[in-house]
């Protein structure tokens, strides 16, 4: 349940009730050195690590037959831990492509090696990628976004503070270092060359704010008009094994037409020094230890303050995480994920639907034929628990117990190519986007589903054992969450089938964007650091499907309740540990790199204001501490925020 030290009975819930709730707790937990930050997520992706370590382990030992989960993990695994191998071949499993991106004279030159690299991961300016269509979710479409820039987000290359220099100074550094350690004569002049080309690239790329809008990032092509915007592109998709497409979606045009120009006008030395960078600040981690160490001296000390690089086994499996994430869930499922959790998580959502079924039908904003399509839309939903019911085709993958770099880039490549190969077959339905382990849930508007892997339903999330308000405050916040990512401002721009497609009335979306406004202006006021507030548009989606999120769990527990009955447990009310199982899975104790960082790139808002400013808009959350009006976290009905 719940502990009394994890608590700060001197601070006051009306004015912060996300220290009232985790003060104790935060003073006791301070920032581990390998950590960017600390919370209630780490400490359960913590445990998962430890349970996932021996399951590796025991693969890596023995590791079965060939083409089965165990001979593929095993052999990831223990390439990774080789560190006497890896600094053996040091960049050796590069020479081809170092040797090629050496012959680069031209812009055509570099389009050229980028269709190789993007299979690798590596984006040199062009990413590359399947999804469902956004006109017709039933098939797949390619899609072409911005890229090549090592910078976390547009606006850092041209913001003037001091702090942003200094990070681009750093920046400049690791670029020097990486292209030093491959035998580049001159590094600073290198570096110095590359970061201007990365510069005048983010000229035209979109901010991250840019990137959540469909009508800018939603651009269809016809195969016949890619070459207007960059000399060589059809040649490029073509090369990078994307044959016989109809139609592509533009992320950016604009980033496409700027990066041919600039393409043409830069001279090929830089274009050489630029390629070799992006390969190999994209292979660093599955390098010798000198290409490693520079990384993570940028990336997670500079940028998210980590003391120290985490233990090689938590980097190892970390990356099989992301690049063989359905092999690791199986392995992770078969071990950690009984039936009757399944069971309970099931009702759970169940409930959760009903009271957002529920919430549509008696919202006074809304008119008839909008409402009639949000139904549609909710009814629509596919919800996916747990784990795949089918899981992934990994037929022809092929991983040794060569270098780890190798072995890395075996994996991104068979992926990649996995997901082209299905560019002309019916849209997946059994797909999953993350592995089944990950402590995380996500809402996929393409295909109108919302999806719940196994590693994030255990304490203090969800437990079988919980109470319903604890479970509902809780876990059932994420599920509320992740419905509502089906209506924020961006999610209710898809309709029932997951196509891009107004289904609002002008008056009924008029009204929405009105009402999604307050939250902005609430979140632009929340001061984060002396120089540093939230960015109230960047972080929209993510506060309404918190504000919704949360307002539907509590609906949906006041209908278990209405039937169980009110029980206090521990002198505590089922509505007061609602709110605080809420705000203790938002426990997070952040380095300032860390939220200096999010703040300028991530679309979530920093924990502490993700808690008091959802509570602070809801009348129930002031009801169940007694708080009146004069309390400063409590909005009053002229200010509160309320959508869904």
């Amino acid at each position: 349940m719940f502990s009394i030290e994890d608590f700060d009975p001197s601070a006051d819930p009306g004015v912060d009730f996300f220290s009232f709730a985790n003060g104790g707790w935060i003073a006791a937990n301070p920032v581990p050195d390998d950590y960017p930050r600390w919370g209630s997520f780490d400490e359960v992706r913590k445990a998962n690590d430890e349970l996932l370590k021996s399951l590796l382990e025991e693969a890596a030992a023995e590791p079965g037959p060939p083409d089965t989960v165990r001979h593929w993990v095993g052999a990831y695994y223990r390439s990774g831990m080789d560190t006497a191998a890896i600094e053996r071949a040091g960049l050796g499993p590069l020479t081809n492509r170092l040797a090629r991106i050496d012959q680069i004279q031209s812009g055509a030159d570099l389009v050229a090696v980028a269709a190789d690299l993007v299979q690798y991961g590596v984006s040199s300016p062009v990413s590359l990628g399947v999804a469902p269509d956004f006109e017709d979710s039933q098939r797949n479409l390619l899609y072409l976004g911005q890229g090549g820039l090592g910078l976390p987000e547009r606006d850092y290359y041209f913001r003037e503070d001091a702090e942003a220099v200094d990070t681009r100074d750093a920046y400049r550094e690791l670029i020097a270092r990486l292209l030093e350690l491959a035998g580049e004569p001159d590094p600073t002049a290198a570096a110095a060359a590359v970061l201007g080309f990365e510069t005048a690239l983010a000229e035209a790329a979109f901010t991250a704010t840019q990137l959540r809008d469909p009508d800018l990032t939603f651009n269809r092509f016809d195969a016949g008009a890619l070459d207007g915007l960059m000399t060589g592109l059809d040649g490029f998709l073509h090369a990078a094994g994307a044959a016989g497409y109809q139609n592509v979606n533009i992320g950016n045009p604009g980033f496409l037409s700027a990066a041919a120009g600039l393409l043409d006008e830069t001279p090929p030395a830089t274009l050489q020094r630029y390629a070799r960078w992006r390969l190999l600040g994209a292979a660093a981690s599955g390098l010798p230890v000198e290409f490693e160490e520079a990384s993570f001296e940028f990336y997670g000390r500079r940028l998210g303050g980590q003391k120290r690089q985490k233990e090689r086994w938590q980097r190892v499996l970390r990356a099989a995480g992301i690049e063989i994430p359905q092999l690791v869930a199986q392995l992770y499922v078969a071990a950690a994920f009984p039936p009757e959790a399944k069971a309970r998580i099931d009702d759970l959502v169940s409930h959760l639907l009903a009271a957002m079924r529920a919430s549509i039908e008696s919202l006074q904003w809304m008119g008839p034929a909008t409402k009639e399509a949000a139904l549609a839309k909710l009814a629509a939903f596919t919800p996916k628990l747990g784990y795949p019911d089918q899981w992934r085709d990994h037929t022809g993958l092929a991983i040794d117990d060569g270098p780890w770099v190798t072995a890395r880039f075996q994996a991104r490549s068979f992926e990649f190519h996995r997901r082209l190969r299905g560019l002309h077959d019916p849209v997946d339905p059994h797909e999953w986007e993350m592995g089944a382990h990950e402590v995380n849930a996500y809402y996929h508007p393409l295909r109108n589903e919302i999806v719940f892997p196994a590693g994030i339903l255990q304490p203090p999330f969800f437990s079988p054992d919980a109470d319903d308000a604890v479970n509902y405050g809780a876990i059932g916040a994420v599920i509320g969450h992740e419905i509502t990512h089906g209506f924020d401002d961006k999610g209710s721009r898809f309709d029932a089938d997951g196509h891009l497609a107004n289904w609002w009335t002008d008056e009924d979306r008029a009204e929405f964007e009105k009402r999604a406004a307050v939250l902005v202006g609430q979140f632009n006021g929340y001061e984060v650091l002396p120089d540093l507030t939230v960015n109230g548009e960047l972080t929209l989606g993510e506060n309404i499907a918190d504000l919704g999120g949360l307002s539907i769990a509590y609906r949906a527990l006041q209908e278990v309740l209405d039937e169980t009955g009110r029980e206090a447990i521990g002198g505590l009310t089922p509505e007061q540990r609602f709110f605080l199982a809420f705000a203790r899975e938002w426990r997070i104790n952040p380095t300032e790199e860390y939220l200096r960082l999010i703040v300028q790139s991530d679309p979530h808002a920093p924990s502490r204001f993700r808690c008091n400013g959802t509570v602070g808009n809801m009348a129930e959350f002031a009801a169940a501490f007694g708080l009146g009006p004069e309390a400063p976290l409590v909005r009053d009905d002229a200010e509160r925020a309320a959508i869904w």
